[in-house]
This record gives structure tokens, sequence and C-alpha cells, in this order.
């Protein structure tokens, strides 16, 4: 259970990468933050564009990238347990991972300049109740599927075809979770973005902090 709770936790959060030079223009950090949550989560560019963050074209490739590394994560762990992930497979978790991202919730209300120059940025946020739903569907279907392995006769398997079943039941169980998606209370959590080297830049535990409690990864521990 704990090994599948890793590759479950490898799901969450997308690398945010986002920068804005420091060149004397007004720098509204309330925007800036919205560019990258839209850009990372739910791959819109518009406020990545209009704030000047970036262009379209990077805000995709920002985007596309980090799904990239999260699947990465993900096969990686597969292939420590020698499990064959077919590119079909590879292309309908990918999409997965897209959908899982797609349905965070929040918005950014404000930003409050701080007497150093930096800002705090206040976000709310509906946590999204995935990972426990997830992995209860995924640890029924196991079993069952273990019991039927038992059950069968000697050969009726290959090792091969268990885990391509073992494949789908993670990949069903990721599926049914998200249709039938719930959220907790809305919370808030704030994003601090400092000006280092003239750029400005989201701290990175804050940007750490805010993946996790966008979903329930507490239930991981």
């Amino acid at each position: 259970m704990k090994k599948l709770k890793k590759i479950a936790l490898l799901l969450v959060g997308v690398l945010m990468v986002g920068m804005l030079a420091g060149c004397g223009q007004k720098f509204d950090a309330q925007a800036y933050v919205k560019a990258l949550l839209d850009a990372s989560y739910k791959n819109d560019s518009a406020a990545f564009v209009s704030t000047k963050v970036g262009t379209a074209e990077e805000a995709a490739a920002l985007y596309e990238e980090g799904i990239d590394s999260e699947l990465d994560a993900l096969l990686s762990t597969f292939d420590t347990f020698d499990i064959d992930v077919s590119d079909e497979s590879k292309a309908e978790f990918r999409q997965i991972v897209k959908d899982l991202l797609s349905k965070v919730k929040y918005t950014v209300d404000s930003a409050e300049k701080q007497d150093d120059g930096s800002y705090v940025v206040t976000i709310t946020y509906e946590q999204m109740k995935f990972f426990e739903p997830f992995m209860a569907e995924f640890e029924t279907i196991s079993e069952s599927l273990a019991t039927e392995w038992m059950e069968a006769e000697e050969g009726a398997l290959s090792e091969d075809e268990m885990m391509e079943q073992l494949i789908v039941a993670y990949k069903d169980s990721m599926v049914k979770a998200l249709e039938n998606v719930e959220y907790a209370e809305a919370d808030t959590a704030t994003v601090t973005v400092e000006l280092i080297d003239n750029v400005y830049t989201p701290d990175q535990s804050d940007v750490e902090n805010l993946e996790m409690v966008f979903f329930d990864t507490d239930f991981l521990n």
C-alpha cells in the first residue's frame, strides 16, 4: 500500500515556472500568481500573456513540461516494479494527469506589499478529495484481481497479463475518482513573491505547500 501511495503522490503538483523582471514597471503580484496557477493547472495562458510573464507558446511549453515531469515520475515508479506500460496506457495516464489538475479549485484574492518589498498573495481554495477514494477503489479492485489469480488454473494468465490488468485497474480507479470528485470547505493559503536578482519569484516552499493543500495529500502520509 505504501508503494502505491508513493505512486499516487508523484502525481501531485506541476512545476510552476514563471519569472517577471523587475524593470521599474508596476508589478501586480495578484495577477502574476494567477497567471502562474492558470498556466500550470488549467493550461490557460490568458493571464500569463496579459501580465507579460511570457507568450502563449511559452505558457503551453511550461505546462507540457510539467505534465511530462509528472508522467515520467509515475512511469519510472512502474519501471521499479518491472511493469511495462504500453504507449497507449502512457497516453491515457497523461490525459488523467491533465484532467486531475484541471479540476483544482482556487481563486487568487489579494496581494499585500511588505516592508521588505515582497508581496504576500492570498489564495482561496477548495481541497480536492481525490486520493482517498482513488486508492480505496484501486485497493478493492486489486484485491478482487488477486483472488481471481489465486483461483485461476496455473498458467491461465501470464505475469505480463496480470500486470496489464493492474495498470488498467489503476487507471480506471483514477477515472472513477475524478468523475465523482468532491471538495472540502474553502480555506486559504499564501504565496510570498520576492524580488530576487531583479526577478520576481514565488517562494518555493509556499508553492510546494500550495500544491499539497490543493489535494487530500494528508491521506498519503
